[in-house]
């Protein structure tokens, strides 16, 4: 046998040494890091206002019902006694405050950036969680943004209120406010909603905005 019939090791004067290939790691796609990202803003998020809004409850991902149907039994499709379940006419949220079993404050997080798809996407969601839930208020939050901008105005339709936070740094100070008056506003509507009659001499719902600059927001 000659040296070019020989296996690869017993070639030439010394053996060939093996060679263990080398795994090169797969960058991981934009949108992988995004929703990690989003992850641990929501984290953050959670553990601050939990430590912060004494007697209510805060959670990630918990569902929320969008529809409920009436069988032809005449049955509810919705069962009372178990929580919304994802993908059983129920959507995920980011982050929910809750007291009891009643949801509050519903907050769709972004992390960066968002786009005008991401208004008008959460904006319907938040409209149609709210149609079964008439006293919960819905949010969109963004950390590590400056200013939401007019793409926000232009799409929005179902968010009570939204806020861009520079950096985690900032939510304790600015989004804790925010959060507080929503819930204050919500339970202000569950009020207004219990059975039996009630004398409402007027009903108003101001508009705050908060420009870059201007201090205090303006009011209309």
């Amino acid at each position: 046998m000659d040296n070019l019939t020989k296996p690869l090791s017993k070639v030439g004067r010394g053996e060939a040494k093996s060679v263990t290939p080398v795994e090169v790691e797969k960058p991981r796609p934009l949108a992988v890091k995004r929703r990690e990202r989003e992850k641990a803003d929501a984290d953050k998020i959670q553990k601050i206002l939990a430590d912060q809004l004494d007697g209510y409850s805060v959670e990630c991902g918990r569902s929320l019902l969008y529809k409920i149907e009436i069988e032809t039994s005449g049955r509810l499709s919705y069962d009372a006694a178990g929580a919304p379940m994802r993908g059983q006419h129920a959507f995920q949220t980011d982050l929910l405050i809750t007291k009891g079993p009643t949801p509050l404050v519903a907050i769709e997080l972004k992390s960066g950036t968002f786009s005008s798809h991401d208004v008008i996407t959460y904006s319907a969601k938040a409209a149609r969680h709210k149609k079964i839930y008439p006293y919960l208020r819905y949010g969109f939050v963004v950390v590590g943004l400056n200013a939401l901008g007019r793409r926000f105005v232009t799409h929005n339709e179902g968010f009570d209120f939204a806020m861009a936070v520079p950096d985690r740094n900032s939510l304790p100070t600015d989004l804790v406010a925010l959060v507080q008056r929503q819930i204050a506003s919500s339970e202000r509507l569950i009020e207004l909603l219990q059975p039996g009659s009630i004398n409402v001499r007027s009903y108003e719902q101001n508009v705050a905005i908060d420009l870059q600059g201007s201090t205090p927001p303006i009011q209309g």
